[in-house]
Formats: structure tokens, C-alpha cells, sequence
């Protein structure tokens, strides 16, 4: 099955009209064009969307593991699922960041951290003025285990005067709100950052919600999908076989909230039935 494909520089379109969009795939099927002259161009955009540094590690690791934000995950679950080698992405305020720095199988592995752009401003989730985890960050940093990816635009270290909703996230003393010169450095450096638009081909057949502003794919099944084409990419170009794993993307009601902007039904028919090479694990 082919999908529809918006051309390469014309992103900004490619989810204004959903319903051409709307046709459910099979569960062996990839969503991204398999039979089309731009299908080699199509994979290869998807994986050079990832900072080179995330890049060279899919060349030496075989499993990417993406960590929910989903608060049944205990540090129990994560010593059961994490491999040496895994490649980890966690989202935003990320679950168990102590964890994280300081397990000492975890604290080997390449973290992927994925920041989302808090609709059209210059916030970011996960980072200040946010709550944020910036010291396990820094710690990650120093260990030249991290890359970053942010949504639909670079990091613009604001203030809190640039938080246009500053009552959603309330913050105290504890919370971070500078970032050491060598974090602020790696943010601004393509090695180790680079942007994933909301609007990429690889969610081109997303419907989403015309009538909510931002509404678009959640951080989670936007980045599996960019996954699913980097995982083909690696394997046609590269020989290898990339496993991917999702941990706590539960297709239930037990996570605290849920925003209205993502299509959660949509999302969830996709992911029921996973294709080969990608394990599903449910917590809680």
C-alpha cells in the first residue's frame, strides 16, 4: 500500500487535509511509500532528521526503546526491559530521571531526549522555564550519552517573561532555569540536536483535529513513526536490523491526562497491532 505523499518541501500542508489521509493501514504495512521515486529520499530525510550523534550510535546498537511518560513505570520495570546497547528516548519531563543517571546499566546507554514545542510559542516541555530534569541532563552530557531533539523549532533559552502560560506549570526555587554553557552548546550544535517538525512525511497520513489549535500526533507516536522509517532505512542501506520496543504505551485510560489535540483513537488502531521487529510492553 502506497500513501499519498505531499511533496519533500511542502510540509506545512501535509496534514491540512486528513481525510485523504484517513484510510487505516494493515498491520504489516509501513506507513511511509514503499513503490514511489521519492520512497529512497523519503527514508533517507527521515533518518538524517536525528543529530549525527543519535545517527553513529543506530550504526552500533541494534534496539531503540522508547520510555512513556506513564507514572505505573517503576524502576522495577525499566532494570526487566533495558539491555546493554538499547538506545533509550524519553520525552520532555522525563519518568525516573535519577534513574536514569545514576543505574549503572542506564547510565551507559545513548538517551535520545525529545523536547515538544508548546503550540506556537518559544517553550519548550521539559526545559526551563519549565520543570525540567537539567541536572540529570548535564550529567548525561558529561557521560557523551545524550542527543536532543526538539519540536518544530530550535530551542530559544527563554525567560519566564516568554512563558505565555505560566499558571500550567507553576515552578518554585528548585527549578532550574539557566543551563551551563557546555548544555547550552550541545543544544545549539548539530551534532548532538536537531528539529522534528510535527508536520513530517512520516505522519503525513495523520488526521488530526482542524478545529483545535496544534493539534497534531503525540510526541510518542511521532517519533515511533520516524523510528519505523530510520528502522527500514538501516536495514536497505545498512544491513541492519533495528529492533524497536515501547515501554508503557498502554492503550487504556490509566495515564493522569490525556490532551484533546492528539487523536488518541487513530493512535491507538495503528499501534494495536504492531509490525515485525516492533514488542509493545505494558506496565501497571
Amino acid at each position: 500500500m502506497t500513501l499519498p505523499l505531499p511533496h519533500l518541501m511542502d510540509l506545512s500542508k501535509s496534514n491540512s487535509n486528513h481525510n485523504q489521509f484517513s484510510t487505516k493501514l494493515a498491520s504489516n504495512e509501513q506507513p511511509y511509500p514503499q513503490d514511489t521515486l521519492l520512497h529512497d529520499t523519503y527514508l533517507k530525510d527521515a533518518y538524517l532528521t536525528l543529530p549525527r550523534h543519535i545517527r553513529e550510535a543506530l550504526l552500533d546498537n541494534s534496539r531503540v526503546i522508547f520510555v512513556a511518560n506513564n507514572p505505573s513505570i517503576s524502576t522495577t520495570d525499566l532494570d526487566q526491559t533495558l539491555q546493554k546497547g538499547d538506545i533509550v528516548v524519553l520525552f520532555n519531563h522525563f519518568i525516573q530521571a535519577e534513574y536514569f543517571a545514576h543505574s549503572p546499566l542506564a547510565a551507559q546507554l545513548t538517551k535520545l531526549l525529545f523536547f515538544r514545542q508548546i503550540g506556537d510559542s518559544r517553550i519548550h516541555f521539559g526545559l526551563p522555564p519549565r520543570h525540567n530534569n537539567v541536572a540529570i541532563i548535564e550529567q548525561m552530557l558529561k557521560d557523551n550519552k545524550v542527543g536532543f531533539l526538539f519540536g518544530n523549532d530550535r530551542y530559544h533559552f527563554p525567560t519566564l517573561a516568554d512563558d505565555p502560560s505560566p499558571d500550567d506549570d507553576p515552578i518554585d526555587d528548585t527549578v532550574t532555569l539557566e543551563l551551563s554553557d557546555s548544555l547550552s552548546a550541545a543544544i545549539e550544535n548539530a551534532h548532538y540536536s536537531s528539529i522534528l517538525p510535527d508536520t513530517h512525511l512520516v505522519v503525513a497520513d495523520y488526521p488530526i483535529y482542524e478545529h483545535i489549535h496544534s493539534s497534531a500526533p503525540s510526541s510518542g507516536f511521532l517519533i515511533y513513526r520516524l523510528m519505523l522509517a530510520i528502522k527500514t532505512y538501516l536495514l536497505q542501506y545498512h544491513g541492519l536490523q533495528l529492533q524497536l520496543a515501547l515501554l508503557g504505551f498502554n492503550d487504556d485510560e490509566k495515564t493522569d491526562y490525556f490532551w484533546s489535540g492528539h487523536n488518541w483513537v487513530f493512535e491507538r488502531q495503528e499501534m494495536a497491532n504492531p509490525p515485525e521487529g516492533v514488542t509493545l510492553i505494558k506496565v501497571g
